[in-house]
């Protein structure tokens, strides 16, 4: 549930920031590794599914999404490193 959140605030974000940066690069940090994996693999997986439906759509307003995964392996630490 927290990732849906963070998911949410950065493509808020992308379509503030849109008209000044002219690209849209997103980060998500999952658990894709370690003892959660078992929701954090289908989770990155579903976000590299929607980039993928909404870019084949033509973007937003014509530009590419890029997403930038990173895996926190369940450890804070790494989660709090990668969000800086």
């Amino acid at each position: 549930m927290p990732n849906k959140i963070i998911l949410i605030l950065c493509l808020i974000m992308a379509f503030t920031i849109l008209p000044i940066l002219g690209a849209i690069k997103i980060g998500a940090i999952f658990s894709i590794t370690g003892p959660a994996a078992f929701l954090g693999r289908p989770e990155a997986n579903t976000v590299k599914m929607l980039v993928d439906q909404i870019n084949a759509k033509g973007g937003i307003k014509g530009e590419k999404i890029e997403i930038i995964i990173k895996d926190s392996a369940g450890d804070p630490a790494k989660a709090f490193s990668f969000a800086k």
